[in-house]
């Protein structure tokens, strides 16, 4: 992924018609956000299900791909053998793409764990009777809980949780949503133009972003905006559109940019967009170094295919498009539970190990499978390798 970069500059060296010109480009954007017929305000105005039909949509949102369309895409998917080492596990060489379990026995395995983590839950009473929810982080099964699955209808508390971990957080978190947000809504920002062609191209399979300038679209377009004015420092990179939706999949706008604030304050996100990638690289450095003693590591260090060339785009959105996104979700809350880059880099070793023997026949070719989505089926055994190769990183 090439830096994109859109950074709002010192206001005091933009000129008085810079300025006139942004605010006047903002009006215009804002214009064609709020203006929404009422063909497409369904469910509260945020998802699109014109010509939509219910039973193609999966549980997360996305309108399912027909089989034409997963036959063509089927070249461009590599297909996965999670190779275990051999003091590894207790499970030896499967086949990540068959599912593991029937939707039957998801269901059920899903509803189990729901129980679990309500039982985990703390729940608080505020003074207008409002109730909300947390989990303690130090809570004995919150890691082994976590590695198996947050159940999606407790994933927003847990990933509010994990991401603000004190009363002082929690305080400053009520000052961005209340105060400052729809402050930055106001102003205009020198990235809005880049934004607003980066949202419809952002998992435009997604009933909340598959209508333009309306719903999701509108609300990723909001966020980004108000991130790209509240971090100058780091502004704004096309990567942060796909964290910021995945957040809108579980939090009304004004939290998802609370939550994207705290990634980047807390979870080394800043340190990976920081401008001319230099942390991005010093990361990639590590990988290649936790890397190097492997069959894989050495493979790619001879034919020259270095990090930057294949990981960035998995580092930065956070493994968006390279993976399913219920695996998507799986790695997400091991990384928002720990905040340890060893996260990312445990699942870039096991992707890599998986893909096995189709890396290093020649530079192009191994470039690229490791750019192709990859299918993972079963995201139990996926998640117990990541957490395998975490546990060897962490020695």
């Amino acid at each position: 992924m090439a830096e994109n970069r859109a950074e709002n500059g010192n206001g005091a060296s933009k000129s008085r018609s810079g300025n006139e010109e942004e605010e006047e480009a903002f009006a215009k954007l804002l214009e064609k956000y709020d203006a929404a017929p009422d063909h497409v305000l369904l469910a509260g105005g945020v998802e699109d299900w014109d010509g939509v039909v219910p039973e193609q949509v999966d549980r997360y949102g996305f309108v399912e791909m027909s089989k034409q369309q997963q036959q063509q895409q089927r070249h461009s998917h590599r297909s996965v053998q999670l190779l275990l080492r051999p003091t590894n596990l207790k499970v030896r060489a499967p086949n990540a793409l068959a599912p593991n379990h029937s939707s039957q026995e998801a269901l059920q395995t899903e509803i189990r764990r729901e129980s679990k983590w309500a039982a985990m839950a703390t729940r608080s009473v505020a003074a207008d009777n409002s109730v909300s929810f947390s989990f303690d982080l130090r809570h004995p099964k919150m890691r082994s809980r976590t590695l198996k699955g947050v159940p999606d209808s407790w994933r927003a508390v847990a990933w509010a949780s994990f991401l603000s971990r004190s009363s002082a957080s929690a305080s400053s978190d009520k000052h961005l949503a209340d105060t400052l947000y729809p402050q930055y809504l106001s102003q205009p920002s020198s990235a809005d133009s880049q934004i607003d062609l980066d949202v419809p191209r952002t998992i435009q399979r997604h009933v909340m972003f598959s209508a333009r300038y309306k719903g999701g679209q509108r609300l990723l377009f909001r966020v980004l905006h108000a991130f790209s004015i509240h971090r100058a420092d780091v502004g704004y990179v096309q990567g942060m559109a796909p964290l910021a939706a995945t957040f809108l999949c579980y939090f009304d706008e004004a939290t998802a940019f609370v939550m994207l604030v705290r990634l980047f304050s807390t979870h080394h996100m800043a340190e990976l967009y920081a401008y001319g990638f230099g942390g991005l690289k010093s990361t990639f450095d590590d990988l290649s170094t936790a890397l190097r003693p492997s069959k894989v590591g050495k493979t790619l260090e001879s034919l020259g295919v270095d990090p930057m060339l294949y990981a960035t785009k998995w580092y930065l959105t956070l493994f968006n498009y390279a993976v399913p996104f219920e695996t998507q979700l799986r790695i997400w809350d091991y990384f928002l539970l720990l905040g340890s880059v060893n996260v990312l880099h445990a699942a870039a070793i096991a992707l890599l190990d998986s893909l096995g023997d189709e890396i290093g026949e020649d530079f192009e070719q191994t470039l690229s499978r490791l750019t192709a989505f990859i299918d993972i089926k079963d995201n139990d055994l996926f998640m117990r390798v990541l957490d395998y190769e975490l546990k060897h990183l962490n020695r």
